[in-house]
């Protein structure tokens, strides 16, 4: 647990908590069938990437310019994270025509097969296996411990990653020890952990039916945390790595994160030569899922 002491391993994840969050009146279950249904409907289709299992919604034509988007989801989350950029929900904008987004589910993931390490740059090299079989060049776009290895994919595939989106990403080293709390939630999840777990990653966490919660921490059993807590590694930490990313980067955080405090933006600011800070007022750990506008705007709109 030194390990865990010191980087930021807690921060992260959500996934299932972000998901139980918007389950509303529904249960859980029930919820999560009908966010596939709206992305089939919205014309996702789930594929395979190469090694992994993803959800692809593109509008790219044979013999036109294609923007390829990828998004990657944190410890304990899965590809369903990304619904509302994908269809253009809760305020976000719809994917611009010539955009192709697959939003992957990392290894041992709903579907997607496991691995025999999950060490973070190891599983950076599993995505680069599964974007490589779809476009040359990406934009990338990962929350949480998503953004991590969305770190290393861009030091060691900079001419694959043109730019990178880290949103609340985790990564560099922590001596606060806030991640040691958030990591020992998902080391052993339950209910009473994870309802304190979402009251700190939400800035206005909504009500979850009680039934509901059962579920939500039986779908992080099912993923593979504990075998990524225990890959972890000290050389896995980017912060004396930052200055090899060489992509176009914005750091996109929201300033109510509770798992991680909105000065790590500034930290990866720092670390990376010509990136930029976007600070999302009045939202959590999840952007994605708490103020999908923010996301959508960084990935496709017009700069600020």
């Amino acid at each position: 647990m030194k390990l865990a002491r010191r980087a930021g391993l807690g921060v992260l994840i959500l996934a299932a908590a972000g998901a139980g969050a918007a389950i509303g009146l529904a249960p859980f279950q029930t919820h999560m069938a009908l966010r596939r249904l709206a992305l089939w409907r919205g014309g996702a289709r789930r594929v395979a990437a190469g090694p992994l299992l993803a959800y692809e919604l593109s509008s790219c034509r044979p013999g036109a310019p294609c923007r390829c988007v990828a998004l990657v989801h944190g410890m304990g989350d899965s590809a369903m994270t990304w619904d509302k950029t994908m269809l253009g929900e809760g305020g976000a904008s719809a994917p611009p025509d010539g955009t192709l987004l697959l939003a992957v589910d990392m290894p041992g993931t709903d579907g997607s097969a496991p691995v025999a390490d999950y060490g973070i740059r190891a599983q950076a090299r599993v995505l680069r296996a599964a974007l490589e079989t779809r476009c040359p060049e990406w934009t990338v776009a990962g929350n949480s411990l998503g953004g991590w290895i969305s770190g290393w994919l861009a030091v060691d595939w900079p001419e694959g990653v043109r730019r990178l989106v880290l949103v609340d990403a985790a990564g560099l080293t922590d001596p606060s020890e806030l991640a040691l709390q958030a990591a020992r939630t998902l080391a052993a999840p339950t209910v009473p952990a994870m309802k304190l777990f979402n009251a700190r990653a939400f800035a206005h966490p909504r009500p979850v039916p009680e039934r509901a919660w059962a579920a939500v921490v039986d779908s992080i059993r099912a993923r593979p945390t504990r075998a990524i807590l225990a890959a972890l590694r000290m050389e896995d930490v980017l912060d004396a790595r930052l200055k090899d990313v060489k992509a176009d980067t914005t750091i996109l955080w929201g300033s109510a994160d509770g798992v991680l405090p909105a000065e790590f933006a500034e930290r990866f600011r720092r670390g990376v030569r010509g990136s930029r800070v976007e600070l999302v007022p009045g939202c959590g750990h999840l952007p994605q899922q708490e103020c999908p506008e923010s996301v959508s705007r960084v990935l496709f709109g017009a700069r600020r």
